[in-house]
């Protein structure tokens, strides 16, 4: 009798956990058919950053909510609509004390888009600095003076390490000083500029596919992914695994979900 009942509070424990931290059918099938707007119509921004508020407007508490908050603040900074793309990804940087590997990746995802915003303010500030001196300053010291009614201008990325400043030259034009900058974040490097960042294709680099599932004698379920090109491998992740600078987030009854830190990607759960 006592095996019994430490196994049904067992039993309410593990469907405590999953109501909790994760996510029920319907959620699922809603973020599938989300998603499934964004593979059919990609170019279809404000229909997707529609349907994403919908979705939020549903089921608030859904824990899949930071794809579809991804989705429509991307799609937001598509439409030019910097402000809203700015507050949903501020939202998704607040709701990293959530214990689930989703919402830690949402808001690490909020953190990179935000630090490319505070990029193309770091950049209008020193076009403002440019236009009074003619010239680039050496370093960002001189941005924090600042007229009376303007707004502070970030001196360091999302992750508060300062920015990575310097003055370039023209490789063909010699004698030149303080016309071109270098101005990267140390985290993101090559990929800070905001114009380029929106230009790749939305989850282009997520390339693993979904072949078969897998179970640990601790009941853990893993997916095995199989990567692209002519010698393809065979990956095992569980949730909250990388491999190949993707993370896979979540596991389901019906989806597994994939991040690269800038896009999303769901799939269909393999049968076996």
């Amino acid at each position: 009798m006592a095996c019994k009942q430490r196994l049904f509070f067992l039993f309410l424990f593990i469907l405590a956990g999953r109501l909790a931290f994760g996510a029920s059918e319907m959620q699922e099938k809603s973020l599938w058919t989300l998603w499934s707007l964004q593979i059919n119509n990609p170019a279809q921004h404000e229909a997707i950053v529609a349907a994403c508020q919908q979705m939020q407007k549903a089921s608030p508490t859904n824990p899949l909510l930071p794809v579809g908050q991804g989705l429509a603040a991307w799609h937001s900074l598509r439409l030019g609509k910097t402000n809203e793309a700015f507050a949903v990804f501020s939202e998704m940087v607040a709701a990293a004390a959530t214990p689930t590997a989703t919402a830690t990746a949402g808001a690490e995802m909020g953190r990179r888009w935000l630090t490319r915003l505070d990029r193309e303010k770091v950049r209008g500030a020193l076009a403002l600095y440019y236009r009074n001196a003619i010239e680039y300053p050496i370093n960002l010291q001189p941005l924090k003076k600042k007229m009376p009614g303007e707004k502070d201008v970030p001196l360091a990325d999302r992750w508060g390490v300062p920015w990575q400043y310097q003055l370039a030259t023209f490789k063909i034009i010699q004698g030149t000083r303080g016309q071109r900058y270098l101005l990267q974040s140390k985290t993101l490097l090559e990929s800070s500029d905001l114009a380029k960042a929106l230009e790749r294709p939305y989850a282009g680099r997520i390339l693993l596919q979904p072949v078969s599932l897998t179970i640990t004698g601790g009941g853990v379920q893993n997916v095995v992914f199989q990567t692209p090109g002519d010698r393809p491998e065979k990956i095992l992740l569980s949730e909250g695994g990388q491999a190949a600078g993707v993370t896979l987030t979540y596991i389901g009854a019906r989806i597994p979900i994939l991040c690269d830190g800038d896009h999303w990607r769901v799939v269909l759960k393999p049968n076996k």
